[in-house]
């Protein structure tokens, strides 16, 4: 449909070890997917240190914004 994807994975430091974590997120980009990820973005929590209420919903919309926005 033509609709701009963006997905911002929260995981932790021994999740994101998993090899096929960064496989799933080369696949994700090169089928068009905008996938904000990296230290830069949001760096890694240890185990059971995660605050699901902290989520970065700002950085999702923004990149959706700009995505969904034409000549950007």
């Amino acid at each position: 449909m033509g609709l701009p994807i963006v997905v911002l994975p929260y995981l932790n430091a021994a999740q994101a070890e998993h090899p096929a974590f960064l496989q799933s997120i080369e696949r994700l980009r090169a089928s068009g997917v905008r996938v904000l990820f990296g230290p830069s973005v949001l760096p890694l929590h240890q185990p059971r240190q995660g605050n699901k209420d902290a989520f970065p919903w700002h950085l999702t919309l923004a990149a959706l914004g700009a995505a969904a926005t034409p000549g950007r």
